[in-house]
Parts: C-alpha cells; sequence; structure tokens
C-alpha cells in the first residue's frame, strides 16, 4: 500500500476575503463597532466577512454566522462580490474540518458562478483551485486537473504569480499519483517551489518542499525526505494542520529506514495535533499509517483498531483513496487473524472503490487532459526559441556588418581573401556537421514516431491529435512469463524477449502494421494509422498468423540461448485516438475503448491461439473459419463476445 497524497495546496489560508478599506488587523471588537456606526452597505458586507475570516480558527460557529450575516446583506445589496467571498469562507470552514460533501462543493460552485458574473478573474482563478483541490483529494484526478489547468491558464493571464504557483503545485500532485509521472511532479513542484520563493511566501515553500519529500519517500529515499521536511516543518505554526501531515511524512521516513519506535511516535504526536484542531483528513491519514506499520511488523490487533478508528472519520470526510487505502488494509488484516470471511469482503470493498476511482474513462480523460497541457507547455517553449534565434540573427547581422567594416577599413586584398577562404571552409565544415548531426536526429525521430507523424512535428512543432474509424489492434503476451522471469539468468531473458520482438518488428512492418509499444512481455500494434486503410483487418489478422507460426516454430526448436515461449494473440478493431505524449521522450501512442477490448481479446486467449472480438470477426467471416467461443466474462464485468480462428490457425492467411 503506498504513500497517498497528504498535500494538496489551494492556499487557503489566503483566501479569505481582506477587507480593503480596513486593516487586517483590527480587532473585532473594532470592526463591530464600524457595523454599529455605518448604514446597509458593501462596507459593512466586507467587515462581517473580515469578522468571519478572524472567528475561523477560534470559533467556527460563529464565524459560519457572520459569513451568513454578509451573504445575506450582499444579496440585498445586489453586492455579487461580497456574496461570493461569503459561500467561499463557509466552504473554507468545511474544508478545514476535513468534511468535503456536496455542501462544500455547492458552496464553492455558487462562489464561482457568482465570481464569473462579474467576470473577477482572480476569484475564479481562485475557485477552480480549490474546487480542483476537493475533487483531488476525494480521488477524482480528471476533474481535478481540468480544474488546476483552467485557474494556471488565468493565473498566467492575469500575471498572478501566487496563483501560478499554486497551481503548478496541484498540478504536481495529479502527477505524483502515477509513478510514470512523477518526473513531471517534480518539474512542477520546483517550478511552483521558485516562484514561492521569489514572491518570499514561506507557507508555499512549505508546502512545495512537503510535496518534494513525498516524492523521494515513492522512490525509496527517506534520508532526503528527511532533510526536506526539516526544512519545511520549520515554516508552519505550531497548531497548523499540515504541520500534523508534515509529521505524518517524517514517521514514514522513519518506518521506511527501519527506525519503528520513532516512526510509532510519529504518527501518534500527528494524530493528537490533528484532534486538537478538529482535522478530520489529517487524522485519518495518521491512523491509516500507523494501521500499516502495525500490519506490517504483524501486529494486526493493533492494526485493525487503526484502520477501524481511520475508516469511522471517513464517514465525515468522503475521501476515496482513504477509504481504498482503509480497505486494502482491513483486508490484509483479517487474513492475517485468519477472519478469511470478513478479508475477502473488505478485498470487495477494495476492489469496487478502486474501479469506482479508476475506469478506462477516467485513464483516457487523464491521459487527454495531461497530453493537452504537455502540448501546451512545449508550444510556450518553441515561443521562447523563436525569440532567442530572433535575437541571435539580429546579433549576427551585427556582428556582420562590424565585420565588413573592418575589412574595408583594412583594404588588404590579402586578408580579405585569407579570411574569405577561411570562412568558406568553416561554413563548408559546419554545414556537413549539421547534416551529419540532422540525419541522426531525424533517424532517432523515425525509430520512435511514424514518418508522417515525425514530418508533422518537424514542421509545426507540435502532433496533433487525430481519429480514426477503423483501426485494428494486436496484442501478444508470453505464457507464464513472470516465472520463466524468475527461473532463467536476466540476460537470458533479454536476449529471448528481444530475439521475439526483432523477428515481430519484421513481421508487422511487412504487412503494413504500426508498431505502438511493449509493456514487459507484452507487444502491441495496430493496422489503419498513421494513414487510413480498409484492409488493416487483413493486414492484422495475417500479421497475427505468422506471428504465431513463428513462435511455433521457435518452440519446437529454439536457438542456443533463447528460452522458448508460448504466446497469446488477440485482436479487435474500431475507433482509436491517436497522438503524441512526452515533452522529453515523445511516444506515438492510441487510446480508446477498442484498444481496451483488444486487450481483453489477448488477456482471454489461450496459447497458440488468436482470439478475435465480435467486430474484427464481423470483418473476417467470409474470408476464414471461427469457433464461437461464447459470450466471455472480462474486466470490470464486462461481457463479449469472442471468437478463435478455425483448428489449424497457422494455415490461414488472406490475400489482402
Amino acid at each position: 500500500m503506498g504513500l497517498r497524497k497528504f498535500y494538496i495546496f489551494s492556499l487557503l489560508s489566503l483566501f479569505f476575503y481582506t477587507v480593503e478599506i480596513i486593516a487586517q488587523d483590527l480587532q473585532i471588537d473594532s470592526l463591530k463597532s464600524i457595523i454599529k456606526e455605518n448604514k446597509k452597505d458593501t462596507t459593512n458586507v466586507n467587515v462581517l466577512l473580515d469578522i468571519s475570516n478572524i472567528l475561523s480558527k477560534s470559533d467556527t460557529l460563529e464565524s459560519k454566522n457572520y459569513a451568513l450575516k454578509a451573504i445575506d446583506l450582499a444579496e440585498e445589496l445586489d453586492y455579487k462580490k461580497g456574496q461570493a467571498y461569503g459561500y467561499k469562507n463557509l466552504g473554507l470552514l468545511l474544508y478545514a474540518k476535513g468534511e468535503l460533501n456536496k455542501e462544500l462543493v455547492d458552496y464553492w460552485k455558487k462562489s464561482l458562478e457568482l465570481f464569473q458574473d462579474i467576470g473577477f478573474k482572480n476569484g475564479i482563478s481562485n475557485l477552480q483551485n480549490n474546487l480542483g483541490s476537493v475533487y483531488q483529494t476525494k480521488g477524482d484526478d480528471p476533474t481535478a486537473l481540468d480544474y488546476f489547468l483552467k485557474s494556471v491558464r488565468l493565473a498566467e493571464e492575469i500575471k498572478d504569480s501566487l496563483r501560478i504557483s499554486t497551481a503548478y503545485l496541484n498540478i504536481g500532485s495529479v502527477y505524483s499519483n502515477e509513478k510514470a509521472t512523477y518526473a513531471q511532479a517534480l518539474e512542477a513542484y520546483n517550478k511552483a517551489k521558485k516562484i514561492f520563493e521569489e514572491i518570499n511566501y514561506r507557507d508555499g515553500v512549505a508546502y512545495a518542499a512537503i510535496n518534494i519529500a513525498e516524492i523521494y519517500l515513492n522512490t525509496n529515499n527517506p534520508e532526503a525526505a528527511l532533510q526536506v521536511l526539516d526544512e519545511s516543518m520549520i515554516l508552519f505554526d505550531e497548531n497548523d494542520a499540515d504541520l500534523a501531515n508534515s509529521i505524518i511524512m517524517v514517521g514514514k521516513a522513519y518506518e521506511d529506514m527501519g527506525k519503528l519506535k520513532i516512526a510509532e511516535k510519529k504518527y501518534l504526536d500527528a494524530i493528537a495535533l490533528a484532534k486538537t484542531n478538529d482535522a478530520k483528513m489529517e487524522a485519518s491519514k495518521a491512523y491509516i499509517r500507523l494501521g500499516d506499520m502495525y500490519r506490517t511488523i504483524d501486529e494486526p490487533s493493533k492494526a485493525l483498531e487503526q484502520y477501524e478508528n481511520a475508516l469511522e472519520l471517513t464517514k465525515t470526510t468522503k475521501v476515496f483513496r482513504d477509504k481504498k487505502d482503509i480497505y486494502e488494509g482491513l483486508a490484509k488484516v483479517y487474513s492475517q487473524l485468519g477472519d478469511y470471511q470478513n478479508a475477502f469482503n473488505y478485498q470487495n470493498q477494495f476492489s469496487a472503490i478502486s474501479d469506482t476511482i479508476r475506469n478506462d474513462d477516467y485513464e483516457h480523460t487523464l491521459g487527454n487532459l495531461r497530453f493537452q497541457f504537455d502540448i501546451e507547455n512545449k508550444e510556450k517553449e518553441i515561443e521562447l526559441l523563436n525569440a532567442e534565434n530572433e535575437v541571435k540573427e539580429i546579433g549576427l547581422e551585427r556582428a556582420a556588418i562590424s565585420k565588413k567594416y573592418f575589412y574595408a577599413v583594412a583594404a588588404l586584398l590579402f586578408a580579405i581573401a585569407f579570411g574569405a577562404l577561411m570562412q568558406y571552409r568553416f561554413v563548408k565544415k559546419s554545414n556537413k556537421k549539421l547534416a551529419y548531426e540532422r540525419n541522426k536526429a531525424e533517424s532517432i525521430l523515425l525509430n520512435i514516431l511514424p514518418a508522417e507523424t515525425a514530418e508533422e512535428l518537424k514542421l509545426n512543432g507540435t502532433v496533433k491529435a487525430r481519429e480514426f474509424e477503423k483501426v485494428t489492434v494486436l496484442f501478444t503476451d508470453f505464457k507464464a512469463f513472470s516465472k520463466v522471469a524468475e527461473e532463467i539468468p536476466a540476460d537470458k531473458l533479454v536476449q529471448s524477449v528481444d530475439y521475439y520482438f526483432k523477428e515481430f518488428d519484421e513481421i508487422i512492418e511487412k504487412h503494413g502494421l504500426e508498431k505502438i509499444k511493449t509493456i514487459g512481455d507484452a507487444y502491441m500494434c495496430a493496422g489503419g494509422l498513421p494513414t487510413k486503410n480498409d484492409t488493416n483487418a487483413v493486414d492484422a489478422f495475417n500479421a497475427a498468423t505468422e506471428i504465431l507460426k513463428f513462435v511455433e516454430r521457435t518452440w519446437m526448436n529454439p536457438p542456443k540461448d533463447i528460452h522458448p515461449f508460448e504466446i497469446r494473440i488477440g485482436l479487435n478493431t474500431g475507433p482509436v485516438v491517436a497522438g503524441v505524449v512526452g515533452t522529453k521522450k515523445f511516444q506515438y501512442d492510441i487510446w480508446g475503448n477498442t484498444v481496451n477490448i483488444a486487450a481483453r481479446m489477448e488477456s482471454s486467449s489461450i496459447p497458440g491461439k488468436i482470439n478475435v472480438s465480435e467486430n474484427t470477426y464481423n470483418l473476417l467471416k467470409d474470408k476464414i473459419d471461427f469457433t464461437y467461443r461464447g459470450i466471455i466474462t472480462v474486466k470490470n464485468s464486462q461481457k463479449l463476445k469472442m471468437y478463435f480462428v478455425g483448428k489449424e490457425v497457422t494455415e490461414n492467411v488472406i490475400a489482402s
């Protein structure tokens, strides 16, 4: 069970409305006297909001009452800005207590709507960021990332450094949920930290440092994490809820270092501090970490108590990710205790909530948002590069003018001739070197991307995502690969996989298919892109047949030092979206339900067989014999019709 996100920073402490006329350090009594003296006007609304702000950390009920009074007066005056801040304050009171319920979301959506009505961009960016934080905490990363990206775009438009850095910090928190995007997360965190340091915002620096520390923990570097955490903890107030989160992470670092007594004390300190501040989310996370530790050191009874404490708190916080971790922990604890019925029940709840948090639409939406954001950043880099090139060109022009003037003054024909000769040789040598580097770069690019896509990238600097109505996706993987990997030397395993995949590459190129990627022992390719055609189902079938024949030959007579495998193959035909992802390491990839079903065809096949979907079957049934397998249930309880190619698959080849 990995360390979950503790720190989603939305500048909550900064978002309470600060009265423009009244200085913030005025005492509540002075503010109340202003209300008595003045008539009903917008100043009174602002004063009520300021009192609500001051009371928020000491008397939440009174703080709520003053926020409601401010909203009522603002509505009477048709003062939408005051209404918006009032609803925002109500939401902040719930957020501070860890109550991420529908009431909180409704308050902030109402606040966002009011800011949009008056076109107040600062407030709009603020609320988009706040709402993103709620959805991120609840486990809905696609919705969260959508809000964060909208917030950072608007913040950059109005040149608000504080909100830009905040949004980048939160974007990093989404990227950090996946190991594959840790590098992007770290880049976003460092960008945020740098801006916070430039504007001298201590809390922001602390939050960025905490998130950087979490990346270190997730990559098994607790010593580096502790060093960063020491920097961040001194920046928080003694009773700050986020100090409790920092203490939890310090405990995790010590746990990873094997110092369990220190780790236990840190977790208990965090729980005590969270209870003092009525910070339910922080308390829940501390209980989960303590439960994980007790379970790991085989103290299941203690672990069970901590998980149950955390589960009780999630009834209020509604944080799906915490529930997911708790269900997973409870399933393992009950298994340790020999209570397999409860273990089974909680494992089912863990699986159900995991499917709720992540489904095919989740991955597709999140991938598209990341792709779009990366493309936008790449466009900014290209604009900056173009500007730098213009400056260089101006400098070169000036240098050339000076050089010509020098030669004219010198009036030495021999010197001019010699200089011209040297310049000619230099240009010729430079052009030759540039041509060599250009050819090498193009060769590397063509190994990564299809030729058509690579050309588009060179011409435009970006590649537009494209939709294809009819593409046939082919998946393969080897039987019992994980077991074989444990039994044979690593160099032999790599040599064997390389031997198969090189042959697969030649086969699919022969049949006009595009290799998409390999993941471990899985091989994925597709026909019908990047150039559309009507023969992709036939092409993919013929490639699959030839791959199967090659694997069977190798099984019967394996070359020296090559381990023979049996293979499963699956095909599906349908629409996909294709595009290029990544900014430093480009990758041509495809998305859509067609890809998911092709993967299900492969995983539901058996060694030595080609398993096809109903879509592919309908395109090939008049050309080849199939055996209907019936309707088979796959992942997420999806039911799909499947067909095996006829009895002797290696004798079936279709003329394209």
